[in-house]
């Protein structure tokens, strides 16, 4: 750069542009980059190109100059939210660590629950024993109290038949006593052996009645135990069956308590992780709030830097610009007024204009892509495109892009077949590429009545690209950018 400055001093002195050379060198000796061609002299191809220079230079620094006072802009609020983050980072520190310690009482809880469960488990594996051993022993005392009533049934059949012995040998005594009244005499002492027989018959009825009591009385006595034996057996062998589903349940509880241990055993590590990213987005916090106060006095440095320089008060001043803007003002309003028309002739719905579904064009390279709009700009933007990229020699392009830079239909000196050969295509063939540069990222994004840029193109050049919008209707669809140099 310096010996390209030092070829042009040479040349002017060379040429005898005295006048050019010292007002060059006050310029630059205060910073002043409003450079024009000294009044009352022709301009020649060196005042084109120190205006050129000058021009590209004086731009440079006004967008580095709002680049500046917009990140100072910028800066207080992150210092902000850097502040708000610290501070949510902190409470989220603290927060974490309570979780962390309610997390490490639960787990002990856990253990402790597991430890009694596995205690209660064996209880009712005693219980159930115990139950079965119940069972077994009500089940062999109701077999006992039915053997016992079975037998009973037949000593009440064995004192029926002395009973009946018993009625037989009083009326047989009666008989007796009868016969021996009939004998006179002879008989009184057969009377007296009746008499006797009739009182031992008298006297075993009444204990076959007693007996058959007693027998009545025990038989009731075991059949109700052998109803209580039977009772108490089913009643042990529920208890025994709802011991088993309670034991088969208290595993099945004690498996979950032992997996939820194992899961709060994860959530812990886990927990432990997050907790040192905590710590570490605390401290990381505080650096970057370190960095923003470092960046907002870099920031005010680079104001103060760039303030040394005299900018023209107005861009569009320079005749390229102006035309350029008014180029690129009348050509934005017609591509709004043809996809106007287009929209209302159905020629493409809506979603159709503003769609962002970009689709790969395949073997490519920079990528390049179709959509559902490409095709009919590709009908309706040259007539409007062309005109104006041939209004003036020094207009490199004249095209439109979307919101997301893509442009899809370039002028058509830049839309030539594709050779294979990536640097002849990069030059020859620019179209349907999204252009994801510094300039193409926001040519159709900004909303403002105009952004001029002055920027190094992918092919090498210097080059100033001013851009306006275009809405269709009310609806924001990208912008309208004019390519140029200075010189």
């Amino acid at each position: 750069m310096v010996n390209l400055w030092f070829d042009y001093l040479y040349k002017l002195i060379l040429g005898g542009e005295r006048a050019m050379l010292d007002q060059v060198a006050n310029q630059l000796k205060g910073c002043d980059l409003n450079f024009s061609t000294p009044s009352g002299e022709a301009e020649t191809e060196i005042s084109r190109r120190l205006t050129a220079g000058f021009g590209n230079l004086s731009e440079a620094i006004r967008q580095a100059a709002a680049l500046s006072v917009q990140i100072a802009e910028e800066v207080p609020q992150i210092s902000r939210e850097n502040g708000e983050l610290a501070t949510q980072s902190q409470a989220q520190l603290d927060a974490l660590t309570a979780i962390f310690a309610a997390t490490q009482r639960l787990l002990e809880g856990l253990q402790g629950a597991r430890n009694e469960l596995r205690e209660v488990i064996e209880l009712a594996k005693e219980a159930n024993q115990s139950a079965q051993a119940g069972s077994d022993a009500a089940r062999e005392l109701a077999t006992a109290m039915t053997e016992v009533e079975s037998r009973s049934v037949r000593a009440h059949e064995i004192v029926e038949v002395i009973d009946t012995v018993a009625f037989q040998t009083n009326i047989l005594s009666i008989n007796a006593n009868i016969e021996a009244a009939h004998a006179g005499k002879l008989g009184q002492g057969f009377a007296v052996i009746a008499q006797e027989i009739r009182q031992l018959a008298v006297r075993t009825a009444a204990a076959a009645r007693d007996v058959r009591g007693i027998i009545g009385e025990t038989n009731t006595a075991v059949h109700n135990g052998a109803t209580s034996a039977a009772a108490t057996q089913q009643v042990l062998t529920g208890l025994g069956e709802l011991m088993t589903r309670a034991g088969v349940a208290m595993e099945s509880m004690a498996e979950r308590v032992t997996g939820q241990g194992q899961d709060l055993v994860a959530i812990d590590h886990s927990l432990n992780q997050v907790l040192t990213l905590g710590r570490n987005n605390l401290e990381n916090a505080g650096r970057i709030a370190e960095r923003s106060e470092a960046l907002q006095q870099a920031t005010d440095t680079l104001r103060d830097c760039v303030g040394l320089f005299r900018l023209p008060d107005d861009p569009l001043y320079e005749i390229r610009h102006a035309t350029a803007f008014d180029l690129a003002t009348a050509s934005a309003k017609a591509v709004s007024t043809t996809l106007a028309a287009a929209l209302r002739s159905g020629a493409i719905p809506v979603d159709g204009l503003f769609s962002r579904d970009y689709q790969p064009i395949p073997d490519t390279q920079p990528p390049k892509y179709h959509t559902a709009f490409d095709r009919l700009c590709d009908e309706l933007l040259p007539p409007i495109q062309e005109p104006a990229a041939a209004s003036q020699p020094w207009i490199a392009y004249a095209i439109c892009a979307n919101y997301d830079g893509y442009v899809p239909t370039h002028n058509l000196r830049f839309a030539q077949p594709l050779t294979g050969d990536p640097a002849r295509d990069l030059v020859g063939n620019r179209t349907k590429r999204i252009f994801d540069d510094r300039v193409g990222r926001s040519v159709g994004s900004h909303t403002d009545p105009y952004r001029l840029q002055v920027y190094r193109r992918d092919t090498g050049e210097i080059m100033f690209d001013l851009s306006v919008p275009i809405f269709v209707g009310d609806q924001h669809w990208g912008g309208f950018r004019v390519g140029y140099a200075l010189a």
